[in-house]
Formats: structure tokens, sequence, C-alpha cells
């Protein structure tokens, strides 16, 4: 666990590790329960997946757990 503290003007500063993952002009939806602030990175949908659309066929739960499998690759991105 890192320790930060809250600017004046409401801003973080994130410890670079943490900045490997929320890189620049992240956006990140902010919750909070109690005293805990939770950031989600929010990932844009590629064009290629919105044209895509629906399937027209009903999908196997084989297929779906690959689309999950492959969505969940392409978020981790290539491994160091």
């Amino acid at each position: 666990m890192k320790v930060v503290k809250i600017r004046a003007d409401g801003s973080i500063k994130l410890p670079k590790d943490i900045l490997r993952v929320f890189p620049a002009a992240s956006e990140v939806a902010v919750s909070w329960e109690g005293d805990t602030i939770m950031l989600k990175r929010l990932i844009p949908l590629k064009p290629s997946r919105i044209k895509k659309g629906t399937p027209e066929k009903v999908m196997s739960i084989e297929e779906i757990g690959e689309e999950i499998h492959e969505i969940r690759r392409e978020k981790r991105g290539p491994r160091a």
C-alpha cells in the first residue's frame, strides 16, 4: 500500500508503479465507501468491437467463455 496526500485543489499524485496501469489522460471511475476511495480505469470500446454488434446466432457457453477470455487478454495487454 502506498501513501499519497490530497492536495488543496483536490488532486492526488499517483505513485509511478500505479501510473503504469493508469497512464496519463486515462479516464477513471471514482467510487468510495466510508474512508475508502476506489479508482477503476475505463477502457473505451474499440470501433471494431462496436461494429461487430450482437451476434446473429445464440452463442454457446464455450463461445461466451472464449469471448470473455479474449477481452480480458486485450485489457491486460502484452505480458512483459
